[in-house]
């Protein structure tokens, strides 16, 4: 197996009137196309350093997430609150620990359009010849840098939200840790499994 000759990502710019088009081309003359909306363009000269966003749709899945997190805390707050007044609990602090508890999910839910906003614009993956990285966050932000050596297998992972926006999670697992590429469309991140599936093999075979 020839990893000089497996499959290189590399990102292409195309505008159109909704936003800009995309394309994860691929060594092998094949293409795979994610849609965005931060018109970023990358260099073919430094392939390997590109970091390449996630499809801009990853926004509203994060969004509906949230939301279906927040009625779950609220509704816990609600059957909280029902259980103490119905047993004569519902005392200064019980009343504060679910006011409290409430108001933060309605907070939380409605600063969660500026949150995915700075999430997405920060969230980015690289995929090189020996290793992959990944970088999240907008206020605590994380690097982190795999080496192919330090791969144990990588899988997907798809929930109704995703599958309903045609998106799908890529998993990378090592000994110690696994590392998430939050979203991509469903194709490309089977496409990316093969890769560094790939990848990893070879680079084991060099050790």
């Amino acid at each position: 197996m020839d990893d000089h000759h497996t499959v290189r990502p590399a990102l292409h710019g195309d505008q159109s009137g909704t936003g800009s088009q995309e394309t994860t081309a691929f060594a092998d003359g094949s293409s795979d196309s994610v849609v965005n909306g931060n018109n970023e363009t990358a260099s073919h000269a430094t392939t390997n350093q590109d970091w390449h966003p996630l499809p801009s749709r990853v926004r509203t899945v994060w969004l509906i997430n949230e939301s279906i997190q927040c009625i779950i805390w609220l509704a816990v707050c609600a059957v909280v609150a029902a259980i103490c007044m119905a047993n004569d609990w519902w005392g200064f602090w019980q009343r504060l620990i679910v006011t409290l508890a409430a108001a933060y999910s309605i907070l939380d839910l409605a600063s969660q359009p500026l949150q995915t906003k700075y999430l997405y614009a920060f969230t980015r993956f690289r995929i090189g010849e020996r290793d992959l990285a990944t970088r999240k966050g907008w206020l605590f932000r994380r690097s982190t840098t795999t080496p192919y050596t330090r791969v144990q297998h990588v899988d997907t992972k798809q929930n109704p939200v995703q599958r309903h926006f045609g998106l799908t999670t890529v998993v990378v697992h090592t000994a110690a840790d696994e590392h998430e590429i939050a979203a991509l469309d469903t194709v490309q991140a089977e496409r990316l499994v093969s890769l560094i599936t790939e990848r990893v093999a070879a680079a084991k075979d060099d050790l």
